[in-house]
């Protein structure tokens, strides 16, 4: 299915338009159970994970935490070690250490996948522990090691809970008890000191100036994927980043630690409490409007109400509704461009299945997405909409 669909510019519009053949559907199902609102919209776990094979057995494991071992915890074993759901760019693994004293506790690895780049491993994990030392609900930190397993990895507790949602938002609708619980986290989160940190895995975001940079990077995305001729996709892609270039908002509001994948998909819960927030590869200095609009698009007016309610209360600063309405947008190019890019890798290698599913699957969603808050936009100041 892929393999038709890989120079195939009109698919989103067509899959849009008329549904699924049941074939197909079928065949999502059992092959692509990542797929999400491909499936009549259904909500479906999406799984980002880089291979079903490990690249790291029990022994690495061992030696890895030996080298580095924690005071007065002589590692015997490492068992059930099990992929976890971990990214394009990280392998990410569960496994359980027996100590000499005959305790045992699990722990989670996350490591650059084989061939990917290294950059940014570091300042995550420094971020990390900084915001566990702050009393965020975060993996507990143990050690970050360049080489130990091959590539550069870290190392952390492992937290209960179950994952709360999946890109396309909740699994469930949250009740106001958990909205209350990620309300008082986010804002906690907001008032982390930046100046614990040396660097972030990301560049800032806080500037008027930082945003058109950022936008610029984008730009150039689309230019190189668009340097033989643009496609089918351009005509929308050019109408959201137009938009966003023009409607960039002035701010005033000071600088926090923002987790920039703030979204249900990296939230833990177990009933009614947030459990954990997991993956802060793109966390860097920003204003806190930004993760406010990745949950924003998951949660109706009554349940976002009950949840400012809850920031504010908690410390956090209520956004302008012009920057807010913005990041939603710019959260959804911003996904969409690095989808479109796999799509452009996935023609070129077409084995590479996930580049496909990401690029010819997940990519129409989210730029439809954007699409649609511009024409909101146009709407509400008396523009003509898009």
């Amino acid at each position: 299915m892929l393999r038709r669909a890989e120079l195939d510019d009109d698919l989103a519009c067509r899959r849009a338009a008329t549904p699924a053949p049941q074939g197909i559907e079928e065949l999502l199902a059992v092959e692509l159970p990542a797929v999400g609102e491909e499936l009549g919209g259904a909500v479906v776990p999406i799984d980002y994970g880089t291979s079903t094979e490990l690249t790291v057995t029990a022994a690495d494991l061992v030696a890895a935490l030996r080298r580095q071992q924690k005071a007065g915890r002589i590692v015997v074993s490492v068992e059930d070690v099990r992929r976890l759901s971990g990214g394009f760019s990280k392998e990410m693994l569960m496994a359980r250490a027996t100590y000499s004293d005959g305790s045992g506790e699990r722990f989670v690895v996350r490591k650059v996948a084989p061939g990917r780049r290294a950059d940014g491993l570091r300042a995550e994990y420094d971020v990390l522990s900084s915001a566990f030392r702050s009393g965020c609900p975060v993996p507990e930190p143990w050690w970050y090691d360049s080489e130990a397993l091959g590539t550069p990895a870290i190392a952390t507790s492992a937290l209960s809970g179950t994952p709360a949602g999946d890109p396309n938002g909740w699994l469930a609708p949250p009740s106001s008890a958990l909205l209350a619980t990620v309300a008082r986290a986010a804002a906690q989160q907001h008032q982390v000191e930046l100046e614990a940190f040396d660097a972030n895995p990301l560049p800032p975001l806080i500037s008027a100036e930082d945003r058109r940079e950022a936008l610029a990077e984008r730009r150039a995305v689309l230019d190189g994927l668009w340097a033989d001729g643009d496609d089918a996709w351009a005509p929308a892609f050019h109408l959201v980043l137009d938009w966003l270039e023009s409607a960039i908002p002035e701010s005033a509001d000071p600088p926090v630690l923002v987790h920039g994948d703030f979204g249900p998909h990296n939230f833990l819960i177990e009933g009614d409490e947030l459990s954990g927030i997991l993956d802060w590869e793109r966390s860097h200095a920003g204003l806190a409007v930004e993760d406010l609009a990745y949950l924003r698009p998951t949660l109706d007016d009554e349940s976002w109400n009950a949840f400012m309610r809850e920031y504010v209360a908690a410390g956090g600063r209520e956004p302008s509704d012009d920057a807010l309405v913005w990041y939603i947008v710019w959260q959804d190019f911003w996904r969409a461009v690095s989808a479109y890019r796999m799509r452009s890798l996935f023609l070129r290698s077409p084995d590479q299945v996930l580049y496909g599913i990401s690029g010819l699957l997940l990519a129409p969603g989210f730029l439809t997405s954007a699409v649609r808050s511009v024409s909101s936009a146009h709407a509400v100041t008396g523009a003509r909409p898009c």
